[in-house]
Formats: C-alpha cells, structure tokens, sequence
C-alpha cells in the first residue's frame, strides 16, 4: 500500500472553486496532426453497477486509453490541451509544427468541447466550446453556448458577439494580430457579476481551464501543459515544502529502499542518496522508473488537495511494474473531484476488478471507443477484459 497516495485525499473538502462535478463529457477534433476526420471521445458513462468510483453523475471519472505506439494516444492529448495555449496564461510547449493533417484538404483545425457544470443546488448546465485555428495555431473563430445558448461568437477581423451580462461597454473589436481569444478577453477585462447564472458557470469555466494539467509520465524536466505558468526545480520543491522524508516513504513503499539526504552543490540544495559513507547525487544514478516515479510524486502533491479538475497523464505506468500500475489507478480512483485520463500499453490493467467496459477505450488513431461499444458481446463483471482484448474482440471496426 502506497501511504503516501492516502494522505490529504479528503482534508481538503473546500475544493478549488467548488469543483465536485465539472466534467468532459464529449470532445471531438478533427484536421489536427493525424486526426483527419473528426474524431470523438464520448466520455459518457454505460449502466454498469460495479466500481461506481471510476464514474460520477453518469460520466466516466477514470478513463484508461490503450493503444499501439503511433495509435494517437499523445496526440489526443495535446488536442484535448489545445485550449490551455489561447485561453490561459499558463504553461504549455506544443509545438507548432505540423498542427494540420498532412492529407486533409481544410484550412482549419477544428476542436469541440462538451462539459457539464454543476450549478447551484446541484443543477447541471452544459457548456459548449468550439473553436477552429490555422496551421499556424492561430485563433481563427470560436463559439461558447451555455445549455442552448449562444453566449459568444468570434470571427477573426470581426467585432465578436456576447450577450453576457456586464461586457455592455466592452470594445467588441480584437486586433488580429494579437492573437487572442474572445473568451480570455472577457475574462481578464470584464467584472462579471457572478449571481447572473451564465456569468457563473463562463467565470467557473475559466477558472476550469486555468487548473487542468496534461503530463507525460517520462521525466523530461518540462512536458507538461496547464495548471500553472512554470515548473519547479523538481528537487528544491521537494526539500524547501519538506517532503524529502515523504518522498523517501513513497519510493520505499514503491520498492525503491533509497536513504534520501539534502545536499548542497554551488549553494543550490539537490537530492542525494546516502550509501555507506558517501553521498550521490539522485539524479545520477536512479533509473528511468525512478525518475518517472518523482515526476509523479511532484505533480502528487497538487493532485492530492484537489487543485486539478481534469488531469491527463501520458504513458502514465512508463517503466512501472504492474502491481505499481494497479496501485497508482486504485489511488487516482479516490480522488473526489478530478477525472483522470490515462494512457497505457500494459493490458494487465484490463481488468473488471479495477474498472469496467466502459472506462476502457481503444484508440487506432482514427476513433476511439470504450469497450463496451466495441462489441455486440454483453459485458459482465465476471468477464475477463484483457483475455478479451488480447483475442482481438474489441478491434475499432
């Protein structure tokens, strides 16, 4: 058991911004790198009564997305992450190259997004956001509906339209050449007064985007997208929030009997490693597990108090022993107010005792499907997913 995933999952009730059910429901994409024709990730949950926790409020809460090397699986999530790039300033380093399919003959990439928003008293408000760009990646028009609503509508080299209340006064005119997004643009200049229901749920839906977080599982130093405008040295946070001791506990537990010390090198505190009498430099030595392992720990650290209501993580298990891989999903599970997306190879993972049909999907980088929709076998709890798969019932055709 993973201690160190079990703490502060509930000491933090008063999530950010009250968040309990703001989800992805529906996400299509389409003339963007290998998506040529549009495809959909339909998040909607089936009607199974087994590990409720992977759902909440009929969506799918913990999605596990398999797929060969090349099948897509990174690629749909720097388009889901797409929106982080114009609606926030915060960090993102996806690149421009090759943003439009190589064989499609539109100009544009189009991106559409559906979430549901828990409102007061628990009423749900659907938000709609769709938006196209240029090869270039810049902003070429946008729509935000609430419910059936038109509530913005931008063209680039026109005045955009809204109907929110307070954006009376507001200059309807964009400089092309800023590249900016009408939506940021009332949000950073408006003072929305948030009793308005559509003000509320457009101000949550802001707030939303800014707190969203895309990482690869493979220690690089900076992949990642969202959440925040810089990433740490990884080992000075450690030591200055003193959670060396903690992450020791977390990488024993996970198998890895290291004793950790700090240790200072040209008046910058590292992680060292303490054998015997000599002390080396963590980063040096540890293995690419290891290191997947710290990245994971540091980005824990937010996870856990419920600060990211929509969390996706690349080739989340990379180096990882199956029996962590099961562990890490267990704990992802408990989380009270984020959906997780992750991406995996390891089939083990297929399996009714830690998910079900509907929270598994198969991407061939044409469409993606959950399980239960890529067969006309009915699925059961006693069923075996990953014998299933392996014997090619759940093929994308």
């Amino acid at each position: 058991m993973i201690i160190s995933f079990c703490q502060d999952l509930t000491s933090h009730s008063s999530t950010y911004f009250g968040y309990g059910a703001t989800m992805l429901k529906k996400f299509t994409v389409s003339n963007y790198r290998q998506f040529n024709e549009p495809l959909e990730f339909d998040l909607t949950a089936g009607g199974y009564a087994f590990n409720t926790t992977c759902v909440q409020n009929d969506l799918v809460k913990l999605a596990l997305i398999y797929g060969e090397n090349g099948a897509g699986k990174s690629n749909l999530g720097w388009a889901i992450f797409d929106l982080v790039s114009h609606l926030t300033n915060n960090e993102n380093n996806l690149s421009k190259d090759n943003y439009l399919n190589a064989l499609s003959k539109d100009k544009y990439a189009k991106f559409k997004f559906e979430f549901d928003f828990l409102y007061r008293d628990k009423n749900k408000k659907s938000v709609f956001y769709e938006y196209q760009k240029n090869e270039n990646g810049i902003l070429i028009s946008e729509k935000l509906r609430i419910d059936n609503e038109l509530v913005l509508d931008y063209q680039l080299n026109n005045p955009f339209f809204t109907n929110l209340s307070g954006t009376e006064s507001l200059n309807k005119n964009i400089n092309p050449s800023q590249n900016l997004s009408a939506v940021k643009y009332i949000y950073s200049n408006s003072s929305l007064d948030k009793r308005n229901p559509n003000n509320a749920v457009f101000v949550k839906f802001m707030e939303f985007v800014n707190h969203i977080l895309y990482f690869r599982n493979v220690f690089s130093g900076k992949d990642y997208i969202g959440y925040k405008e810089g990433l740490d040295n990884i080992s000075e946070d450690i030591i200055a929030n003193k959670n060396l001791k903690d992450f020791q506990t977390f990488l024993n537990e996970c198998g890895i009997n290291y004793e950790l010390v700090t240790v200072k090198n040209f008046n910058k505190q590292n992680i060292g490693i303490k054998m015997g009498d000599k002390v080396l430099s963590f980063f040096d030595i540890v293995s690419t597990g290891t290191l997947s392992l710290t990245f994971f720990y540091y980005w824990w650290q937010s996870i856990k108090k419920n600060k990211i209501p929509l969390l996706f993580i690349d080739e989340f298990d990379c180096s990882y022993h199956f029996a962590l891989s099961e562990k890490i999903v267990e704990k992802l599970k408990e989380l009270p107010n984020t959906q997780v997306i992750l991406t995996t190879h390891n089939t083990n993972l297929l399996s009714n005792e830690l998910i079900r049909p509907d929270c598994g999907f198969v991407i061939d980088g044409k469409q993606i499907k959950s399980l239960n929709n890529l067969t006309q076998k009915e699925l059961r709890e006693v069923h075996n997913l990953e014998k299933l798969y392996q014997a090619g019932h759940f093929n994308n055709e």
